[in-house]
């Protein structure tokens, strides 16, 4: 036996001796890009060149040749290795928009344009500016065919009607241009046919109704990352009730407001303009976020507080006031008037108290889960149930400490204190960058003495959203975590990283969602997570900073209690 294992190793020395490290060797792959990223671009050619004919499979390593290439100025070559990284499947926005730039210095401007949209199509970043001002792109400025990819100029004058069929078009082709599988999502044929109709009904309308109605087509795509930003300067910008609306689980109530209107603070709203709040809800939902109906609900509760949408549906009258029927202490419907202010995308589905607001989040002493909304991430250790709770606002990098160094603090410290269980809060973030939850997450899998059931637990809510809705996902998927709360705001598969297009005339900003994110699970077709625990809280637990979630984990660890999936 003991010679049988003499002859394996000579074997294995003998095959690993064989095998030409050249090319392929670790060193040669670091000082490629090394030269590479430090623009050292002759001797990052030869080290590419030679790791490329080794391993034909890799398509960053032909993405980074063609970019070489064309810092070379040899653009056929380029162009062939950019197309081998394409064949691999890597970098299909980047890969395309070069190759365009490549055909573009060879005169050959039909293929450029063709490539330009491929990028496009493919999500290229930043895709208004660089087509706008890369001057690489100069030698196709002049044609009619490239005009069309970029917003048209505005310095001349023309009529409103003309001002509108312009924008609207230029919309509807960006859209198409760019949205991930649109027609999977709004049929071809109503697509068309919808534009058409709203272009022939542009001169029956006010600005603000034409807003309205793209608000609502975009909502009909049915993706939380596909809308119109109300707009928030200019001449068509739109106003806002200054109040904030909250829906608990006795009600829908106004959770902030301006000090001159403190005393509608905390209370039940029973109408707006003398129409039911729930007729109003239901016509602000057809322009909302339509991610899923828990974000549609949630967005909703915000939709209805800018007038011109209400005018544009004929529940108000009035750019400058609104009439708020609420319920005062005794239970008796009252109604107060309020003055509108100028919209601003700093309310727009914030998780903070406004600048200059008052509201029901505020004490001398907020509730842990109220406290630190500033803070993308921070925890704390609770040291009578001996839990560490964590909240997760943002999935970020503060400036301070990355998302990946928090986890780490994270793991470290429940490695070396006495630690019974964690409670990660996710219900107030609404996203931010996915590309940063595997190292996060990592820290808490490989964590054998909080990754077991009744010891992880993940409190969600109608705010958890896009890049939170991923990291949800994915504690769902590879962890023991159990979910407590309210149903999340997104859907585990969904699609995200929107588009920005500017529309040239009214200013209006769109976003047509470019990437399908699939859950880990195949064939994931849930609307939402739903919590094992469902626990929506009442506005009276909230008033008194109670926080029934983390409430219910404390609970469970100080009586010993087991849970089980």
């Amino acid at each position: 036996m003991k010679s049988y294992h003499n002859w394996i190793k000579v074997m294995i020395i003998m095959v690993w001796s064989s095998v030409d490290l050249n090319a392929q060797s670790p060193d040669t792959i670091s000082h490629a890009n090394y030269f590479f990223h430090d623009h050292k671009w002759e001797k990052a050619f030869d080290l590419y060149t030679k790791i490329t004919s080794e391993n034909p499979y890799n398509g960053i390593y032909w993405y980074r040749l063609g970019l070489i290439e064309k810092h070379r100025d040899n653009y056929k070559e380029s162009i062939e290795s950019l197309k081998r990284a394409i064949e691999c499947g890597s970098d299909l926005a980047e890969s395309n928009y070069t190759i365009g730039v490549n055909y573009a210095f060879l005169g050959d401007m039909d293929k450029a344009l063709i490539h330009l949209k491929l990028a496009i199509g493919h999500g290229l970043n930043n895709r208004e500016n660089r087509l706008l001002l890369d001057k690489e792109l100069d030698p196709l400025r002049s044609l009619a065919s490239f005009k069309k990819l970029v917003i048209p100029d505005t310095t001349g004058t023309i009529a409103r009607l003309d001002q509108w069929n312009e924008d609207i078009q230029f919309l509807k082709s960006q859209v198409e241009l760019t949205h991930y599988r649109l027609y999977d999502y709004y049929p071809e044929s109503k697509w068309d046919t919808d534009f058409e109709t709203l272009i022939d009904r542009v001169a029956q309308l006010k600005d603000y109704e034409v807003i309205v109605r793209l608000m609502k087509m975009m909502n009909e795509i049915g993706i939380g990352h596909s809308y119109i930003m109300p707009p928030f300067s200019g001449k068509n910008q739109f106003h806002q009730i200054p109040i904030e609306l909250y829906e608990f689980s006795d009600g829908i109530f106004i959770k902030q407001t301006l000090p001159s209107y403190k005393s509608l603070l905390g209370k039940k709203i029973t109408s707006i303009n003398g129409i039911p709040i729930e007729k109003i809800l239901e016509m602000a939902s057809t322009v909302a976020i339509a991610e899923n109906k828990i974000m549609k609900r949630r967005s909703s509760l915000f939709y209805a507080t800018l007038p011109e949408i209400l005018m544009a549906f004929g529940l108000a009258t009035d750019h400058n006031k609104s009439v708020i029927g609420y319920l005062d202490q005794y239970g008796n419907e009252t109604r107060m008037s309020v003055v509108h202010q100028a919209f601003s995308p700093d309310s727009f589905l914030t998780r903070k108290t406004n600048e200059g607001w008052v509201s029901m989040d505020e004490s001398i002493n907020p509730p842990l889960f109220l406290s630190r909304l500033d803070n993308k991430y921070w925890f704390t250790y609770l040291s009578d149930s001996q839990i560490v709770y964590c909240q997760i606002n943002e999935i970020g990098n503060e400036k301070e400490k990355s998302f990946h160094e928090f986890g780490e603090d994270l793991l470290r410290f429940i490695d070396y204190n006495g630690v019974k269980a964690l409670v990660l809060d996710l219900r107030f973030n609404l996203g931010g960058s996915g590309k940063l939850n595997k190292d996060f997450l990592r820290s808490i899998i490989k964590s054998d003495k909080i990754n077991e059931p009744g010891k992880l637990f993940t409190i969600i809510g109608n705010m958890t959203f896009s890049a939170a809705m991923l990291l949800s996902t994915q504690l769902d998927q590879y962890t023991e975590t159990t979910f407590i709360g309210e149903p999340s705001g997104g859907k585990p598969s969904h699609v995200g990283d929107d588009n920005e297009i500017s529309l040239p005339h009214s200013g209006l900003k769109a976003y047509a969602s470019k990437s399908f994110w699939q859950s880990p699970v195949p064939y994931d077709e849930r609307n939402w997570i739903a919590p094992e625990i469902y626990i929506q809280p009442s506005s009276k637990e909230w008033k008194q900073g109670f926080d029934p979630c983390l409430e219910y984990v404390v609970k469970i660890i100080t009586r010993g209690n087991s849970f089980r999936h």
